[in-house]
């Protein structure tokens, strides 16, 4: 097979005997295309087949697959914007094997790390309403398939959920092309893998139909060219390819989709078991043998094959999608459903939650119930008119629920993006929690591959908590390996250090097992970012080229001096640190110390090359797992902090090189104080430990060398410092009472004196160990007697006489003298002289009187005294040769240490040395020099020794130190930065003033320091006499024309001495004028009040910044002085020239001793010390445990405060976090809630809707038998038609009423009946101003005015607006008429008339109860609404022309009536004629009127306006035909008089009527006077319907005339 890697091209012949050619290009993802795009349909891809062998060529000739690869072009772009894909046309009988034998040798794709199925169909998709949710949606999947070589199976298609797929893939393939495009970098040509090359190339499969495809290209057979297929945009039943998919299978001959789904799962089903070479993995060895061979738990399940996993993603979704979920559930592949996507998902998420919530009897019923109801609203025209197809799909949905749980295993997983809003940004969380929830566990080798698999995958998408939750925990009752791979992707991928937490948590590896020499090669040659190391390490600390030396070879982690220990010892002062011979022999397992050394050096060298590459997370992590914490991050500290300060010059870098350099720092600071809560003793015993992986430095030498001053200031470190300041020394507290001794007279007077060092000193002779032990207990005893002692004995000791305290002291100091008599005396005065305190107080001493005497041989006049000259210059020579002494140990001792400072002062009084010599002590013999030049070097000289007394002793006081500190910054700092600033005034204002008060004044030396001494001076003095000019200089300035210079000379060089001018008297006159004043003020203002003004706010300034740490400084500062008098001798300058003749006979006794041990070795001496050795290093092996032992307690103290502290840092962003998903949460909540309120509410308007339609039901069956019907008066007591809805006319929808609340009497407390009154303006024009108006509007609009009583009933009659008389017939004038209003009710109650209430807005009360309205409604009057109405009937007659009685219609022997009805225009009901009351015409005569219009239709015959009740009567009798008899066949009677059950009815209007019956019992000729008497004309029967009580006023008349009803 042809290798990629072969750049040559391989020329084939196959069975046609054609040559073709391969190049490499040829096996990229996407290869470059070499023919001429414009022409070319497809490429062939026999080219691409291995050729091998000639099975491979019969085999594709005999697959009947055709492929090859797709141009894709846009309507108007060029040929560079094109994209190329394969595809391969696969016929209906092909062999799925022979796609994927295609996919394999054609594609070359090897198998997948995983593959997502993404399920949605183009058909049921709905754009997304939430942009954002489609952003996060491709970032999850770009992240996902940036992570791992993952597959994305799609429909292909160039719409819906595919596109989205595209567009993201686009994206990213553009990212990558940017980033791949950066500019020339020397450090982006090292020879490692692009970051773009490394990441995994976007597979992304179209699986789509031919039928959907739109291309005029043939696709049947193989092609050896390229076709263009342009995408134009335009939209039909089939569709474009979406260009931005990698591969295309696209099947032929297929008509139904269902086929498709059924092809595209065989794909899947395939693509399941590995293709082309299979995954190899590393044989672990395990500690369990039962996951091996043998014995299987039997609690636990298997599986027997292996496979690719595969996850499948349904977004929303059709029911063929829903199809695809249920077989691929079948086939235990897990589903991954996004709620809140709609349709599919939707469903399947609803019914899954119903399973889990409602588990009940009624389950089932109510999901299928409610499950068709959402399917219908989701898929309206899928299932309109097909049931079983509806039916079909629930139930495929209830199937898939139903296979959610299988085998152990949840196989059905729910993405709810309305509870996690960032659920689609961590889409591969999800994948990865779907895939491993529907896992088993496995045995044997199967158990190595899925465990090895899985966690590939966790870390591989970088998510330890699903690694620690679904992989760890599973296998948490056996302990595993890890494979050193895994292991280098967890330090080598970015993020991945929780990986490296938990792999060492659980001890899945073994860190001397897995490092050597070349996984530390290669470990820093495979940094995912190596520009830190190479710019900084390896150019700036080691002065190497990157472009040469990385990668780095062998030789920079082998040997002692390798260049990684080079680098190491540069950023820490610490030589060897890393061994690369230790590390090979341990990983060999040919171990040169045991196991728990191996491990610890294995894990140090990995902590160096994390601190190195500056990897702070993985160094975090490594450093909480080392033997030594405090001290690793010390270390780790120094190497950063020297990287940030003397080799990174990039700002942003170097703040967080220091950043991090201080949290370790302060890490180390905090293990320190919890060693020192726990146990003072332990904590103060750590810091004097040696360390022989840190070069046998002890903890305190590595904090100084850090320069890690919060550490040295740490009170165990400051109580240590002590002790190390009074060395063996244990200087005795004594209270006399009255005084108190200080410490340093103590010091002095055992020193001169000897005897009281007996009673005041005693020794450190034990081990150091046990001397601290006793001295802090006696510290704590001492403050635990202070806190617990009683105040009454307090009182009685301190009114005890001082006589007694006295002899009491001295009985203790005669005792304690004779405990130091245990001391030899002369180790007493050994230990005396050798504490650093009593070389600091007698070197003071000394330092004093050297001073003194130095400052007398200064002041003496002349010459001086010669002796006492030469004893200060020997004195001074002693004090030279003590500092070159004690710089020499510092360099080899101290390495820390800087001694810039202290070699220049070695020059600087060596130099001093060298010019006294010849100025003061040479001249006694031979005189060469003024003696005065001798006395001002002296002088100097003694000015300087002065100002050394101030950084040599005072510093350790404990006040005048810190400030010190301050005064040294503020010098530093601030007085060098003025006075460069001051210079400039000082130069520009001294030479400006000279010129122009003294424009004469030669420019020699003395002009020079005069001009400059001047501006110096001024700093201090004010010197403004010269300002003005004097008498002898009055005349001088008098002619100032250039002419008189020229005459006197044309140079100043060649100038007339003896002019005037140029004389020297007359050089010192001042001048006077404008120009002097303003040179001088402008200076004394800059300098006095500006400068010097600027200066205290800079020292002001310092002085605020270091006084927060002067404190600190100074305790780290102390170590240095202790350090500086530890070396010095015990004898002072000049008494040290005794100690040096006594060294010298040392090295000299030494020397001899040397050389007798060398001639006298033997056999024993080194039997005894390897026996020696060997008890040593169990020691050392025992302290090693238990110290691992008790800094791995005090690490766990301290992860814990940090992980308090983080979640303390965290706990806003997590609020916030949670805020937003509450608010969200509540959003949608409201939402519900507010469907949920309205499907309430209409809830309850049905249900009161059925009540009360129930309600009129019961009415209407009441009312069914006319017999059983009560009478008129008391069916009028429950108005039911008063309470209909709508309102008549409008849409107005009544306040439901029920029987039980319509009576007043009732309470009714959420009574709210609708205002409605209609305006007057919408009635006739004639009687609009006979309508009452709306008082309750004008009441309100009142009410809202400012005015009084009496100015609203003013404003009532101006407008013309009558107050209406309740309960009262009265006459008013309207429009010069007069006008009778009858507001009387006919209303009777126990016979008498009643009087109607009114409400709180003084409006009338319907007296027969609720009706859901208030307002007058369409009526013309509030209150009630008077008319009188007329039952106009007759016998009904058979159709003949004849008028004898037999022609009567008789039903059970009584007569049927007949009556006349109004039909009304609006709303087509019938209604009996009546006429209504406005006040401009009696009732009778309206009722006249109205019949005439509405019965007749004759609108021109007038009647009286004034008609009585008799003329009425006349008014219906005239219609009677003439007949025999004395019999008028005519009868007339009021029935009824009172309310009237109407529609129009509210609460404060009513009708009320005047009912009269008309009866003709002989013919009558209204026949011939109505038109349209079918219509008007009406049978007395069951069936008539008339509105609100008028069928019972029918049946009353109908009664009354003994007729049949």
């Amino acid at each position: 097979m042809t290798s990629p890697e072969n750049n040559d091209e391989k020329v084939k012949h196959d069975k046609r005997g054609k040559d073709l050619v391969i190049m490499e290009d040829e096996l990229l993802e996407f290869p470059d295309i070499v023919q001429d795009p414009v022409y070319a349909t497809v490429r062939s891809t026999a080219s691409c087949i291995s050729t091998d062998s000639a099975d491979d060529l019969d085999w594709l000739a005999n697959s009947k697959l055709k492929g090859g690869l797709i141009k894709f072009l846009y309507e108007g772009s060029t040929e560079e914007k094109s994209h190329t894909s394969f595809y391969v046309n696969v016929v209906e009988e092909v062999s799925i094997e022979d796609v994927a034998k295609y996919i394999t040798k054609v594609w070359k794709k090897r198998n997948p790390d995983i593959i997502l199925s993404v399920i949605s169909s183009l058909s049921h998709y709905k754009k997304w309403k939430n942009a954002q949710e489609v952003e996060d949606f491709q970032a999850g999947l770009i992240q996902a398939m940036n992570s791992t070589n993952m597959w994305v199976l799609t429909n292909g298609l160039d719409g819906g959920i595919s596109k989205i797929v595209g567009d993201a893939v686009r994206y990213e393939r553009e990212r990558r092309f940017i980033l791949s495009a950066r500019g020339k970098d020397v450090y982006v040509k090292l020879p490692k893998k692009e970051e773009v090359a490394e990441l995994p190339k976007l597979t992304v499969m179209g699986i789509v139909p031919k039928l959907k495809v739109e291309t005029s290209v043939s696709l049947d057979e193989m092609h050896d060219s390229i076709i263009s297929l342009k995408k134009t945009g335009t939209k039909g039943e089939a569709m474009e390819l979406n260009s931005e998919h990698s591969h295309f299978i696209i099947m032929d001959q297929n008509t139904d989709m269902k086929e498709l789904e059924n092809f595209r799962l065989r794909v899947e089903e395939r693509l399941m078991i590995p293709i082309g070479r299979g995954r190899q993995y590393r044989k672990v060895h395990m500690f369990d043998p039962a996951l091996n061979a043998g014995s299987i738990p039997e609690n636990l399940p298997t599986i027997s094959s292996t496979c690719t996993p595969m996850v499948g993603l349904l977004i929303q979704g059709g029911p063929l999608d829903i199809d695809h979920v249920v077989d691929l559930l079948r086939r235990k592949v897990p589903v991954l459903v996004v709620q809140g996507s709609g349709l599919g998902a939707d469903l399947i998420s609803f019914v899954y939650f119903e399973k889990i919530n409602h588990q009940g009897d009624d389950y089932e019923s109510y999901v299928k119930t409610e499950l068709i109801k959402r399917m219908m609203n989701c898929y309206p025209k899928d299932f309109v008119d097909d049931e079983l197809a509806r039916n079909r799909c629930r139930d495929k949905i209830l199937e898939s629920v139903s296979l959610a749980q299988q085998d152990n295993g949840r196989f059905l997983t729910i993405l709810d993006i309305n509870a996690d809003p960032d659920g689609l940004r961590n889409l591969d969380k999800y994948i990865l929690l779907t895939l491993f929830e529907s896992q088993g566990s496995k045995q044997g080798s199967q158990f190595q591959e899925q465990f090895q698999s899985d966690l590939k995958l966790t870390l591989d998408w970088n998510r330890p908590d699903l690694a620690q939750s679904q992989i760890f925990e599973k296998y948490d009752w056996t302990t595993v390996k890890i494979t050193p791979e895994l292991f280098d992707k967890a330090l080598l991928k970015p993020g991945r250090e929780k990986f490296v937490e938990i792999f060492l948590d659980r001890e899945t590896i073994a860190l001397h097992e897995y490092m050597n020499y070349k996984k530390l090669l290669d470990l820093f040659n495979n940094l995912a970012k190596p520009d830190f190391f190479c710019q900084i390490c390896l150019e700036g600390v080691l002065g190497k080229s990157p472009g040469m030396s990385y990668p780095v070879n062998k030789d920079f982690v082998i040997g002692r001096d390798c260049d990684l220990n080079h680098l190491l010892y540069k950023l820490t002062g610490l030589e060897n640190l890393v061994s690369s011979y230790d590390l090979s022999m341990n990983f060999a397992g040919d171990f040169v110390c045991d196991k728990a050394t191996a491990e610890t050096k294995a894990l140090n060298t990995l902590i160096y090359w994390s601190a190195v590459t500056f990897n702070p997370e993985i160094t975090k992590v490594l450093w909480r797992r080392s033997e030594q914490p405090m001290v690793m991050a010390l270390v780790i500290s120094m190497i950063w902090h020297n990287l940030a300060i003397n080799w990174c010059r990039d700002l942003d870098t170097k703040r967080q090189l220091k950043d991090s350099a201080t949290e370790f720092g302060k890490q180390a600071v905090r293990l320190l104080d919890l060693s020192y809560k726990d146990s003072c003793l332990t904590a103060i015993a750590s810091l004097d430990e040696k360390h022989p992986e840190f070069n046998n430095k002890t903890t305190i030498k590595l904090a100084h060398i850090a320069r890690n001053k919060y550490f040295i200031a740490h009170k165990s470190c400051q109580k240590w410092l002590v002790r190390r300041w009074q060395g063996n020394l244990l200087i005795r507290e004594v209270d006399y009472g009255v005084f108190k001794l200080p410490n340093w007279l103590k010091i002095y007077l055992s020193v001169l004196f000897i005897f009281p060092m007996l009673f005041w000193i005693t020794y450190e002779v034990n081990s150091p160990a046990e001397v601290k032990t006793k001295v802090d207990e006696d510290e704590e005893m001492d403050e635990d007697q202070v806190d617990t002692q009683d105040p009454i004995s307090m009182k009685i000791k301190w009114n005890k006489s001082t006589r007694g305290k006295v002899k009491y002291q001295m009985k203790e100091m005669l005792s304690y003298g004779r405990q130091n008599l245990k001391v030899p005396i002369y180790l007493q005065f050994y230990y005396l002289w050798s504490a650093p305190i009593t070389k600091f107080y007698v070197s003071q001493m000394f330092y004093l009187m050297y001073l003194t005497l130095f400052s007398y041989a200064v002041i003496i006049p002349s010459c001086g005294d010669f002796y006492i000259d030469l004893v200060v210059y020997f004195w001074t020579a002693m004090l030279w040769v003590e500092i070159i002494r004690k710089t020499i140990i510092k360099r080899k001792e101290y390495k820390e240490m800087k001694i810039f400072w202290t070699v220049i002062e070695i020059m600087l009084i060596g130099a001093f040395l060298i010019v006294i010599g010849l100025v003061r002590i040479i001249p006694k013999f031979v005189p060469f020099i003024k003696y005065t030049t001798a006395k001002f070097v002296m002088s100097l000289g003694l000015l300087y020794f002065y100002y050394r007394l101030l950084s040599v002793f005072l510093p350790i006081s404990p006040v005048l130190g810190p400030m010190m500190i301050n005064f040294k910054a503020m010098m530093k700092k601030d007085f060098v930065t003025w006075l460069r600033m001051f210079l400039v005034f000082m130069v520009a204002g001294g030479i400006t003033i000279q010129a122009v008060l003294y424009p004469n004044y030669y420019p020699l030396e003395e002009g020079i320091i005069m001009a400059f001494s001047r501006a110096f001076f001024g700093m201090f003095l004010t010197k403004i006499d010269d300002l003005d000019s004097n008498e002898k200089c009055e005349n001088f300035y008098d002619n100032q024309t250039r002419e008189v210079c020229y005459n006197a000379a044309t140079s100043f060089w060649k100038r007339n001495t003896s002019q005037v001018r140029f004389q020297p008297e007359y050089a010192t006159c001042p001048y006077r004028s404008f120009g002097g004043y303003a040179m001088v003020i402008q200076y004394l203002v800059i300098t006095k009040l500006i400068l010097l003004t600027l200066l205290y706010a800079l020292f002001s300034v310092t002085n605020a910044k270091v006084q927060a740490e002067s404190e600190e400084i100074w305790k780290y500062q102390v170590y240095s002085i202790i350090v500086d008098f530890e070396t010095r001798l015990r004898l002072p300058a000049p008494l040290n020239f005794i100690s040096y003749i006594i060294m010298l006979l040392e090295f000299m006794f030494k020397k001899l001793s040397h050389c007798l041990k060398r001639c006298c070795r033997s056999s024993c001496c080194q039997k005894k010390d390897a026996t020696d050795g060997s008890h040593k290093m169990s020691v050392v092996k025992v302290r090693n445990s238990v110290d691992f032992s008790y800094w791995k307690s005090c690490m766990k103290k301290l992860n814990e405060e940090a992980e308090i502290a983080h979640k303390e840092a965290e706990r806003p962003i997590a609020q916030s976090q949670r805020i937003e998903q509450l608010v969200t949460q509540s959003k949608l909540q409201k939402e519900y809630n507010d469907k949920m309120t309205e499907q309430m509410s209409n809830l309850e308007r049905q249900l009161i809707a059925c009540s009360l339609a129930l309600e009129q039901i019961a009415h209407k069956i009441d009312s069914i038998d006319p017999k059983s019907r009560p009478q008129l008066e008391i069916s009028t007591s429950l108005h039911m038609a008063s309470r209909q809805s709508p309102y008549p006319h409008t849409k107005l929808q009544r306040f439901p009423v029920f029987d039980k609340y319509v009576s007043w009497a009732e309470p009714y407390p959420t009574y709210d009946p609708v205002l409605y009154s209609k305006p007057v303006d919408e009635y006739r024009e004639s009687i609009q101003n006979l309508v009452d108006p709306d008082f309750i509007e004008i009441t309100q609009r009142l009410e809202m005015s400012s005015q009084s009583q009496e100015e609203r009933v003013s404003l009532l009659s101006v407008t013309g607006l009558q107050k209406p008389m309740w309960n009262t017939s009265a006459t008013y004038v309207i429009n010069d008429s007069a006008i009778v209003i009858n507001r009387v009710s006919w209303i009777t109650k126990e016979g008498m008339p009643m009087r109607y209430e009114l409400d709180s807005s003084n409006m009338p009360i319907n007296p027969m109860g609720r009706t859901g309205m208030r307002g007058r409604g369409k009526l013309r009057r509030w209150g009630p609404n008077h008319c009188v109405m007329v039952v106009v009937s007759r016998w009904k007659r058979y159709l003949s022309t004849s008028h004898n009685q037999q022609n009567f219609i008789t039903v059970d022997g009584k007569q049927v009536l007949e009556v006349i009805v109004v039909r009304k225009q609006e709303s087509g009901e019938i209604t009996l004629p009546s006429g209504k009351e406005y006040g401009d015409m009696s009732l009778y005569s309206a009722v006249c009127r109205k019949f005439l219009e509405n019965i007749f239709e004759d609108h021109e015959t007038k009647v009286n306006d004034k008609m009585t009740e008799q003329q009425m009567i006349q008014f219906f009798e005239q219609f009677v035909e003439p007949h025999p008899g004395p019999f008028t066949g005519f009868t007339s009677g009021q029935i009824y008089k009172g309310y009237m059950d109407d529609p129009c009815n509210t609460d404060n209007a009513w009708r009320e009527a005047e009912v009269w019956n008309i009866h003709y019992h002989v013919p009558d000729n209204l026949d011939s006077k109505i038109k349209d008497k079918e219509r008007k004309w009406k049978e007395v029967s069951s069936y008539l319907r008339l509105p609100g009580n008028q069928n019972s006023i029918v049946q009353e008349a109908a009664r009354s005339q003994g007729a049949y009803y």
